[in-house]
């Protein structure tokens, strides 16, 4: 069989894999633990494969549909493999709601069951170093509180957090029982850059130190994806499972570039010497010489000087004007040195001087400190050289201008187009089984986008179906008036209105996806004097958490969303009744990514739109349409405002990729469909 070719799952004739799948069935292990298990043989089917994957060593891709219990399905027999064989298992899921359901939820009742087998199993939840409260770092915020905080009220967070601390019980913010303020918490969160290690004299009672331990001694450990790719000092592992791996390309792709901004380099001057406040760091240092004192306070000067310039000179060469109303503009670079860098002797001679102030520090925190600021300026250094370099055709540079009713930012940005072959070596050419999951990532019945995009040539496979009735308890609506959205404004009119029919129509919560910002503001603007009697939420306005709260309390809500509340967002039962996608969601060609990005796989002989493009839009579009059915009682409506699904050659790649509803003519007949549907959840 060719290397690049899947290697198809067939089931497993194994007696271990067999008796995984046992453990899902009817008066199973599981429903003996749980009383509301109710038996899926797409669940047993996964179970079955994960198992037969990470005993023999080899890579899976498994796509379960909603409803299937993906999160039981691996987990069940990951952890029975690792407890077998004295295994250790990592668990990386995207959002934070998964690793509390896992570690709250799930992994408790998996525990109980291999109890139950007399198979002891432990798992712990590891977090990012910046979520940890650093008692080092704790005890220099009390000491120069007034010289490190420009607010008075530092004061009673810190004291809460001492006082916090000294429990014991956890070190972790999401914990806390208060609130503490952003700019408090950074001065007292472990940075990896400035900690102590063994030096400290707090190490013994250190949280993070303590946690990092006890996720060596786990079975599993559970960790964010981002965290997985920053090299986080996690165990050495024998398996790896991704769930909600359809982000996995997006992550990994974030860790291989980065985004240099003029407000980031800003708040490192001011961490060094703040003129405004008079404090920073040259002024805490214990006996810095007066001499020293003073040239880095111009060293600082000159530094935010030349920044400004910097900036001012790539606005104008580039043609941002500064009287632009525009959120967000972005502008490619493709050739080198497109103005002088000139913050790179002011940044030079900072280093030095930096490094000078290591041999006046007077303790291990203070040399920790200067080395932390010292690592900052490298590193933007030679970001900032990297960003006009711009030498990898692999990557794409960009600036971006950003502007708000605050205040206006340019960053510089580098990303790279394609992040399979780092991945094809530093994750997939390990030695070691790497299991993907997630509800979407097949497109057309194929995961030929998935493997290719993330360097996965040889793989096992496995895709299943939704256990949810989607064509008793969906219906699909594609108004036929609604105009081609190439037709700007005519489209526009055309979608407010159907999106105030549809709302109009449906009794329960709504959610009104959009596919950028500009086209949310426009269609709440219309609405939201037209929607009386409705509770109307849009993204931006809070944080997203918060809304989505907020949300399911109302019952009857309508949400204008993009970006994140495409996925990841559970509402099930009534307050989400229906999902309106206004638009297709195919990423901006003329974004800067993209064209590099077109560029790139043009000279590599790859259609951008078939391999690339359609692909991405059919993934964006199930997870859309996937908000809608969350559990087995749930029934509701999608409605697609965009002609495109019906009319062009691509559209079955749209309709195929979900699952078979009841398709309605218009409005009066979603209305009925909704009406039985209600009444017959009820019965």
């Amino acid at each position: 069989m060719p290397a690049d070719q899947p290697e198809q799952l067939e089931p497993s004739a194994g007696d271990d894999a067999a008796a995984v799948a046992a453990i899902f069935a009817p008066g199973g292990d599981i429903s003996r633990a749980l009383s509301a298990f109710e038996p899926r043989p797409q669940q047993a089917r996964m179970a079955e494969a994960v198992y037969q994957a990470v005993n023999g060593r080899s890579h899976l891709i498994v796509e379960a549909g909603t409803g299937v219990g993906k999160s039981l399905a691996y987990l069940l027999p990951a952890a029975l493999w690792a407890a077998r064989n004295k295994k250790k298992v990592v668990v990386a899921t995207h959002t934070k709601a998964l690793q509390a359901q896992l570690v709250k939820k799930d992994l408790p009742a998996v525990k109980d069951i291999l109890a139950a087998r007399g198979l002891p199993l432990s798992y712990f939840l590891l977090m990012g170093s910046s979520n940890y409260l650093c008692l080092s770092r704790l005890e220099r915020g009390r000491r120069l509180g007034p010289e490190l905080f420009e607010s008075e009220g530092a004061g009673k967070p810190l004291e809460e957090l001492h006082a916090w601390a000294a429990t014991g019980a956890s070190g972790c913010r999401p914990e806390l029982p208060f609130a503490v303020p952003q700019p408090v918490w950074a001065e007292v969160c472990r940075d990896p850059d400035s900690c102590l290690g063994r030096k400290c004299h707090l190490k013994g009672a250190c949280f993070y130190r303590r946690d990092v331990a006890l996720a060596a001694k786990a079975d599993i450990v559970v960790v964010n994806q981002h965290l997985y790719f920053a090299g986080m000092p996690l165990p050495a592992f024998d398996a790896v499972v991704f769930d909600e791996a359809h982000n996995l390309e997006e992550v990994a792709a974030a860790f291989m570039g980065f985004s240099l901004t003029d407000r980031k380099i800003k708040r490192f001057l001011d961490d060094i010497f703040n003129r405004k406040s008079g404090k920073g760091l040259a002024r805490r240092l214990t006996r810095p010489p007066a001499d020293w004192l003073e040239e880095v306070q111009q060293a600082v000067s000159e530094v935010n000087f030349a920044s400004k310039a910097f900036f001012q000179e790539l606005r104008e060469k580039l043609g941002f004007e500064d009287g632009e109303t525009v959120h967000t503009k972005t502008k490619r670079v493709q050739q080198p040195a497109i103005i002088r860098n000139s913050l790179e002797q002011p940044l030079l001679a900072l280093t030095v001087l930096l490094s000078q102030a290591l041999a006046y520090s007077q303790s291990d925190l203070e040399e920790a400190e200067i080395k932390g600021h010292l690592k900052r300026c490298l590193d933007l250094a030679a970001q900032l050289a990297a960003f006009l370099a711009c030498k990898e055709s692999s990557n794409a540079y960009w600036v971006e201008v950003s502007r708000s009713k605050r205040h206006a930012e340019i960053a510089l940005n580098m990303a790279p187009v394609d992040v399979s072959e780092p991945l094809r070596k530093t994750l997939f050419g390990q030695g070691f089984p790497v299991i993907l999951t997630s509800a979407t990532l097949a497109v057309d019945g194929s995961f030929a986008m998935v493997r290719a995009r993330l360097g996965l040539d040889k793989s096992l496979e496995l895709l299943l179906d939704s256990p949810f009735e989607y064509a008793r308890k969906v219906a699909l609506l594609v108004p036929q008036n609604v105009p081609d959205p190439a037709e700007g404004a005519a489209y526009d009119a055309a979608v407010t209105e159907a999106c105030f029919r549809v709302v109009a129509a449906v009794e329960g919560g709504v959610f009104l996806l959009f596919t950028s910002w500009q086209s949310l503001e426009k269609a709440y603007q219309a609405l939201a004097q037209k929607l009386h009697g409705r509770p109307l939420f849009k993204h931006g306005d809070r944080l997203p958490q918060q809304l989505l709260s907020e949300f399911r309390r109302a019952g009857n809500g309508v949400l204008f969303a993009t970006d994140t509340f495409w996925q990841g967002v559970d509402v099930p039962g009534q307050a989400l009744s229906c999902v309106v996608i206004a638009r297709l969601p195919f990423v901006s060609p003329d974004s800067p990514l993209e064209e590099a990005r077109k560029e790139w796989m043009t000279a590599k002989g790859l259609s951008f739109f078939n391999d690339y493009t359609l692909p991405k839009a059919v993934v964006r579009f199930r997870q859309g349409f996937g908000r809608l059915i969350r559990t087995k009682k749930d029934f509701g409506a999608v409605v697609v405002l965009d002609p495109r699904i019906q009319t062009r050659r691509y559209s079955s790649k749209f309709t195929r990729s979900i699952p078979r509803c009841r398709n309605v003519a218009g409005i009066p007949e979603l209305k009925a469909f909704l009406k039985k549907a209600a009444a017959e959840s009820r019965a």
